[in-house]
């Protein structure tokens, strides 16, 4: 919903009517809304969302919020917390900066 005119995003509304999927996907947006972590700026389950997890009623009247503005992307996890594993090797250290070429670690020789 960042993007996209009115036609491209009732298209990805038939798009998902037709979806074989719809109906568990349905039920994960309302498990998902309901425990506070509903969909945003996106069409989920054939419903448009706005950047604030309203659902947007008239496609027409939506206008996509500037980039500047967006909300930062957030992670929603929909099964349980992976577990934590106990190494006796401490992990290298690193720092991936997007557009830039990598830089050794110094543990090529590990």
């Amino acid at each position: 919903m960042d993007s996209g005119n009115p036609d491209a995003w009732r298209a990805a509304v038939r798009t998902c009517q037709s979806c074989p999927l719809l109906t568990q996907c349905r039920q994960l947006a309302q498990t998902l809304t309901t425990r506070g972590d509903g969909p945003r700026a996106m069409i989920w389950a054939g419903v448009a969302y706005d950047n604030s997890g309203s659902v947007i009623e008239n496609l027409d009247r939506h206008r996509a919020a500037p980039i500047d503005h967006k909300r930062p992307m957030r992670i929603i996890r929909t099964g349980p917390r992976p577990l934590r594993t106990v190494s006796t090797l401490p992990a290298p250290r690193r720092h991936i900066v997007l557009g830039q070429p990598l830089k050794s670690t110094g543990t090529d020789g590990l």
